[in-house]
Protein backbone atom coordinates (compact mmCIF):
# COMPACT_ATOMS: atom_id res chain seq x y z
CA UNK A 1 0.00 0.00 0.00
CA UNK A 2 2.48 2.50 0.76
CA UNK A 3 4.57 1.86 -2.45
CA UNK A 4 1.24 2.86 -4.48
CA UNK A 5 0.95 5.48 -2.77
CA UNK A 6 4.57 7.29 -3.21
CA UNK A 7 4.16 6.37 -7.10
CA UNK A 8 0.71 8.72 -6.86
CA UNK A 9 2.44 11.29 -4.94
CA UNK A 10 5.46 11.18 -7.31
CA UNK A 11 3.22 10.83 -10.70
CA UNK A 12 1.04 13.78 -9.77
CA UNK A 13 4.10 15.89 -8.97
CA UNK A 14 5.40 15.38 -12.01
CA UNK A 15 1.79 15.87 -14.22
CA UNK A 16 1.83 19.21 -12.15
CA UNK A 17 5.15 20.41 -12.81
CA UNK A 18 4.66 19.37 -17.12
CA UNK A 19 1.77 22.15 -16.73
CA UNK A 20 3.56 24.83 -14.65
CA UNK A 21 6.97 25.52 -15.95
CA UNK A 22 9.75 26.76 -14.69
CA UNK A 23 10.23 29.65 -17.68
CA UNK A 24 8.55 33.05 -17.13
CA UNK A 25 5.11 32.58 -17.60
CA UNK A 26 1.30 33.76 -17.11
CA UNK A 27 -1.54 31.37 -15.74
CA UNK A 28 -5.24 32.65 -17.22
CA UNK A 29 -8.53 31.30 -16.61
CA UNK A 30 -10.37 31.76 -20.49
CA UNK A 31 -14.45 31.71 -19.98
CA UNK A 32 -17.04 32.01 -22.47
CA UNK A 33 -20.72 31.61 -22.53
CA UNK A 34 -23.33 31.25 -25.37
CA UNK A 35 -27.14 32.14 -25.42
CA UNK A 36 -28.39 29.27 -27.74
CA UNK A 37 -31.65 28.62 -29.00
CA UNK A 38 -33.44 24.85 -28.68
CA UNK A 39 -33.67 22.71 -31.62
CA UNK A 40 -35.40 20.49 -31.34
CA UNK A 41 -37.92 18.93 -28.57
CA UNK A 42 -38.26 15.36 -27.26
CA UNK A 43 -41.40 14.30 -25.38
CA UNK A 44 -41.77 11.03 -23.75
CA UNK A 45 -45.19 10.05 -23.22
CA UNK A 46 -46.01 6.93 -20.89
CA UNK A 47 -49.55 5.34 -21.73
CA UNK A 48 -50.73 3.29 -18.92
CA UNK A 49 -54.01 1.68 -19.07
CA UNK A 50 -55.62 -0.43 -15.58
CA UNK A 51 -58.44 -3.20 -16.28
CA UNK A 52 -60.00 -6.07 -14.58
CA UNK A 53 -59.95 -6.93 -18.29
CA UNK A 54 -56.88 -7.53 -19.39
CA UNK A 55 -58.01 -6.87 -23.28
CA UNK A 56 -59.84 -3.96 -22.30
CA UNK A 57 -56.76 -2.33 -20.98
CA UNK A 58 -54.71 -3.41 -23.95
CA UNK A 59 -57.45 -1.78 -26.39
CA UNK A 60 -57.15 1.16 -24.04
CA UNK A 61 -53.75 1.28 -24.79
CA UNK A 62 -53.75 0.76 -28.58
CA UNK A 63 -56.04 3.26 -28.87
CA UNK A 64 -54.60 5.63 -27.71
CA UNK A 65 -51.31 4.88 -29.09
CA UNK A 66 -53.21 5.40 -32.48
CA UNK A 67 -54.58 8.86 -31.81
CA UNK A 68 -51.20 10.13 -31.38
CA UNK A 69 -49.53 8.10 -34.33
CA UNK A 70 -52.09 9.63 -36.06
CA UNK A 71 -51.78 13.02 -34.82
CA UNK A 72 -48.06 13.08 -35.59
CA UNK A 73 -48.58 11.94 -39.30
CA UNK A 74 -50.94 14.62 -40.13
CA UNK A 75 -48.33 17.14 -38.37
CA UNK A 76 -46.00 16.59 -40.47
CA UNK A 77 -43.72 14.36 -38.01
CA UNK A 78 -41.26 11.43 -39.39
CA UNK A 79 -41.54 7.97 -38.71
CA UNK A 80 -37.99 7.82 -37.37
CA UNK A 81 -38.85 10.77 -34.97
CA UNK A 82 -40.88 8.68 -33.08
CA UNK A 83 -39.45 5.22 -30.92
CA UNK A 84 -42.36 3.71 -29.21
CA UNK A 85 -41.49 0.64 -27.08
CA UNK A 86 -43.42 -2.86 -27.07
CA UNK A 87 -46.28 -3.30 -25.21
CA UNK A 88 -45.88 -4.63 -21.45
CA UNK A 89 -48.57 -6.31 -19.73
CA UNK A 90 -48.05 -6.88 -15.84
CA UNK A 91 -50.48 -8.03 -13.06
CA UNK A 92 -51.45 -4.78 -10.92
CA UNK A 93 -51.41 -6.13 -7.41
CA UNK A 94 -51.60 -3.89 -4.06
CA UNK A 95 -51.28 -4.33 -0.82
CA UNK A 96 -53.37 -2.00 1.56
CA UNK A 97 -53.20 -2.94 5.40
CA UNK A 98 -51.11 -6.03 4.49
CA UNK A 99 -54.05 -6.97 2.53
CA UNK A 100 -53.14 -8.29 -1.33
CA UNK A 101 -55.71 -6.24 -3.71
CA UNK A 102 -55.78 -7.19 -7.05
CA UNK A 103 -56.88 -4.36 -9.42
CA UNK A 104 -56.68 -6.26 -12.85
CA UNK A 105 -53.71 -5.87 -15.56
CA UNK A 106 -51.79 -3.01 -16.27
CA UNK A 107 -50.81 -2.45 -19.87
CA UNK A 108 -48.72 0.21 -20.58
CA UNK A 109 -45.98 1.94 -23.22
CA UNK A 110 -43.43 4.79 -23.33
CA UNK A 111 -43.42 6.27 -26.94
CA UNK A 112 -40.64 8.97 -27.48
CA UNK A 113 -41.13 11.79 -30.29
CA UNK A 114 -38.55 14.17 -31.34
CA UNK A 115 -39.84 17.31 -32.51
CA UNK A 116 -37.61 19.44 -34.65
CA UNK A 117 -40.37 22.18 -35.39
CA UNK A 118 -40.67 24.08 -32.24
CA UNK A 119 -43.62 25.73 -33.86
CA UNK A 120 -45.51 22.44 -33.52
CA UNK A 121 -44.72 21.89 -30.15
CA UNK A 122 -48.54 23.46 -28.70
CA UNK A 123 -50.44 21.39 -31.64
CA UNK A 124 -49.22 18.42 -30.50
CA UNK A 125 -49.57 19.34 -26.75
CA UNK A 126 -53.10 19.48 -27.90
CA UNK A 127 -53.06 16.00 -28.93
CA UNK A 128 -51.69 14.60 -26.54
CA UNK A 129 -54.81 16.06 -24.67
CA UNK A 130 -57.19 14.82 -27.50
CA UNK A 131 -56.05 11.48 -26.38
CA UNK A 132 -56.66 12.05 -22.70
CA UNK A 133 -53.30 11.13 -21.78
CA UNK A 134 -53.37 11.07 -17.74
CA UNK A 135 -49.55 9.40 -17.29
CA UNK A 136 -46.34 10.69 -16.84
CA UNK A 137 -45.12 13.24 -19.36
CA UNK A 138 -41.72 14.59 -19.93
CA UNK A 139 -40.64 17.60 -22.40
CA UNK A 140 -36.95 18.24 -23.01
CA UNK A 141 -35.27 20.79 -25.14
CA UNK A 142 -32.43 19.45 -26.99
CA UNK A 143 -29.65 20.22 -29.70
CA UNK A 144 -29.25 18.52 -32.73
CA UNK A 145 -25.20 18.88 -32.31
CA UNK A 146 -24.64 19.33 -28.57
CA UNK A 147 -21.08 18.46 -29.51
CA UNK A 148 -20.00 21.12 -32.27
CA UNK A 149 -21.98 23.77 -29.56
CA UNK A 150 -19.10 22.43 -27.08
CA UNK A 151 -16.68 22.93 -29.17
CA UNK A 152 -17.58 26.49 -30.07
CA UNK A 153 -17.83 27.73 -26.86
CA UNK A 154 -14.57 26.30 -25.79
CA UNK A 155 -12.51 28.27 -28.99
CA UNK A 156 -14.41 31.25 -27.63
CA UNK A 157 -13.15 30.74 -24.05
CA UNK A 158 -9.55 29.85 -25.42
CA UNK A 159 -9.27 33.03 -27.33
CA UNK A 160 -11.02 34.77 -23.78
CA UNK A 161 -7.94 33.28 -22.14
CA UNK A 162 -5.26 34.77 -24.90
CA UNK A 163 -6.31 38.04 -24.69
CA UNK A 164 -6.30 38.10 -20.99
CA UNK A 165 -2.46 37.00 -21.20
CA UNK A 166 -1.96 39.72 -23.90
CA UNK A 167 -3.15 42.30 -21.65
CA UNK A 168 -1.33 41.20 -18.21
CA UNK A 169 1.75 40.76 -20.29
CA UNK A 170 1.62 44.00 -21.82
CA UNK A 171 1.13 45.92 -18.61
CA UNK A 172 4.52 44.16 -17.78
CA UNK A 173 6.23 45.13 -20.51
CA UNK A 174 6.24 41.76 -22.10
CA UNK A 175 4.97 39.61 -24.91
CA UNK A 176 3.30 36.37 -24.44
CA UNK A 177 5.41 33.61 -26.44
CA UNK A 178 3.84 30.66 -26.42
CA UNK A 179 1.08 28.63 -25.21
CA UNK A 180 2.50 25.69 -22.24
CA UNK A 181 -0.39 23.56 -22.09
CA UNK A 182 -4.04 24.33 -21.97
CA UNK A 183 -6.15 22.35 -19.77
CA UNK A 184 -10.46 22.29 -18.44
CA UNK A 185 -9.06 21.15 -15.36
CA UNK A 186 -8.00 23.58 -13.12
CA UNK A 187 -4.37 22.52 -12.13
CA UNK A 188 -3.51 24.79 -9.05
CA UNK A 189 -6.34 23.17 -6.92
CA UNK A 190 -7.44 19.30 -6.93
CA UNK A 191 -11.37 20.12 -8.94
CA UNK A 192 -12.61 19.96 -12.33
CA UNK A 193 -15.33 22.15 -14.46
CA UNK A 194 -17.87 20.20 -16.24
CA UNK A 195 -17.94 21.54 -19.33
CA UNK A 196 -22.03 21.25 -19.97
CA UNK A 197 -25.04 23.29 -21.59
CA UNK A 198 -27.61 24.41 -19.16
CA UNK A 199 -30.98 24.05 -21.07
CA UNK A 200 -34.55 25.39 -19.50
CA UNK A 201 -38.09 25.17 -20.42
CA UNK A 202 -39.99 27.94 -18.65
CA UNK A 203 -43.91 26.61 -18.35
CA UNK A 204 -46.06 25.91 -15.15
CA UNK A 205 -42.02 24.55 -12.99
CA UNK A 206 -40.62 28.26 -13.60
CA UNK A 207 -38.05 27.44 -15.42
CA UNK A 208 -37.12 23.93 -14.70
CA UNK A 209 -35.01 22.33 -17.09
CA UNK A 210 -37.39 19.28 -17.43
CA UNK A 211 -41.25 19.44 -17.51
CA UNK A 212 -43.95 16.33 -15.58
CA UNK A 213 -47.27 16.19 -14.98
CA UNK A 214 -49.87 14.20 -14.97
CA UNK A 215 -52.34 16.61 -16.99
CA UNK A 216 -50.47 18.30 -19.86
CA UNK A 217 -51.98 22.05 -19.56
CA UNK A 218 -53.15 24.15 -22.47
CA UNK A 219 -51.05 25.13 -25.34
CA UNK A 220 -50.94 28.64 -24.30
CA UNK A 221 -48.96 27.83 -20.96
CA UNK A 222 -45.86 26.71 -22.52
CA UNK A 223 -42.88 28.92 -24.03
CA UNK A 224 -39.41 27.77 -25.15
CA UNK A 225 -36.68 29.46 -23.39
CA UNK A 226 -32.98 29.48 -24.42
CA UNK A 227 -29.99 26.98 -23.69
CA UNK A 228 -26.72 28.57 -22.26
CA UNK A 229 -23.69 27.05 -23.05
CA UNK A 230 -20.36 27.67 -20.78
CA UNK A 231 -16.96 26.52 -20.78
CA UNK A 232 -14.19 27.24 -18.80
CA UNK A 233 -10.23 26.72 -19.54
CA UNK A 234 -6.88 27.10 -17.84
CA UNK A 235 -3.74 28.44 -20.10
CA UNK A 236 -0.49 29.04 -19.04
CA UNK A 237 1.72 30.97 -21.94
CA UNK A 238 5.08 31.64 -21.74
CA UNK A 239 6.37 35.16 -22.28
CA UNK A 240 9.63 36.53 -23.93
Amino acid sequence: MKTIALFLSIFTISSFASVIPKEPHIYVEGYAEQEITPEQIKISVSVVSTNLDADIAKSEIDKKSLIIFESTKKMGINANQITATPIQIIPAIEYENGKRIDNGTRVSRNIDIVLKDLTKYPILNDALISAEITSKISSTVELADERAVKKSVLMLAIKDARLKAQEIAEIQGKKIKDIHSVSEFKTRQNETYNLQPNQQIYGQSYGAAEMRYRVPPGSSVFEIGKMRATATVYVVYTIE
